[in-house]
């Protein structure tokens, strides 16, 4: 009894129906700094790639260096006119822009969610993107000591290994990367308006919906 109440408090009710044992949805993959320039706007574009993927896996098209480039540079001069400036996003703004931009209205908010209810958004085929206390991923490929304060787009997972697929924009080598369950989802935090407090952040997700 106390290993099933340990289950569900960490990953939540089992579902009612089958879950297959591994996931990965075709987002395609785009690097925050597409040409290695880490400079601004670049170094917080992070929100801008996790949307620009999340919303070409929607569209069922692919992005390259070039066009992702001018699709990040284009949402930071809408930001730029609309919202006075490139700031870190909390995600209810990440889906406000998304809509804006976009006009696309089915990007929502979640603050209650487990582990399970993001795999069965990813079987559903629905992307998932959330805000991070970047430096709780300790990702090697990151400069260290990391972002602290990064998006990750889910793209699928694996119960075999225990890890969630994701194309993490903060690094080249980001295409798929994996990352074990608990650790991401301990990295997930909402923005709180200052670095020095991202890891007391909120949980959040944004649910991109297929349908």
């Amino acid at each position: 009894m106390i290993c099933v109440f340990l289950i569900v408090f960490c990953f939540g009710a089992l579902p009612s129906y089958p879950m297959p044992q591994k996931v990965d949805l075709p987002v395609p993959f785009l690097c925050q700094a597409p040409y290695g320039n880490w400079s601004e706007p670049w170094q917080d574009a992070c929100e801008e790639a996790a949307i620009i993927m999340a919303m070409h896996y929607l569209k069922g098209s692919q992005v390259d260096r070039r066009s992702g480039n001018q699709e990040i540079l284009s949402l930071v001069e809408y930001q730029e006119e609309h919202y006075g400036g490139h700031f870190d996003l909390t995600a209810a703004k990440t889906s406000k822009l998304v809509k804006d931009y976009y006009h696309y209205v089915q990007a929502d908010v979640r603050h209650e969610f487990t582990v399970s209810d993001i795999k069965e958004e990813l079987v559903k085929g629905n992307v998932v993107i959330a805000p991070m206390a970047g430096r709780l991923l300790h990702n090697p490929y990151y400069t260290p000591p990391g972002p602290a304060y990064h998006y990750m787009v889910f793209k699928g997972y694996d119960d075999s290994t225990g890890v969630f697929i994701t194309n993490d924009s903060g690094t080249r080598r980001g295409r798929d990367y994996r990352y074990k369950y608990q650790t991401i989802f301990n990295a997930i935090h909402d923005w709180t308006g200052s670095k020095a407090t991202i890891n007391k952040g909120r949980k959040a997700i944004i649910v991109f919906k297929t349908s």
